[in-house]
């Protein structure tokens, strides 16, 4: 990821998300013991890409995309003003 990011390269992560919140990525949890100690935590927390979408909507797909896109050229040109 960080190669890629040098070469000016995006990779984003697209997850298709359940449209219940019930079976949502987002309501997933993730079990750890450091130190021996129960920890539970979001799973979209650790989550290991940096830049991903949770997509609900498939047809909101070109849209997010093209958002996607804009944001990362503007952060890319160090255009951040919008």
């Amino acid at each position: 990821i960080q190669r890629a990011k040098e070469q000016h390269i995006l990779i984003c992560f697209i997850i298709i998300d359940a449209a219940t919140s019930n079976d949502s990525i987002l309501e997933l949890q993730s079990v750890s013991y450091p130190n021996g100690k129960l920890t539970i935590s979001k799973y979209i927390d650790t989550f290991p890409f940096p830049y991903y979408i949770v997509l609900r909507d498939l047809q909101a797909l070109p849209q997010v995309l093209s958002d996607a896109l804009r944001q990362w050229f503007e952060l890319s040109t160090g255009n951040g003003s919008g």
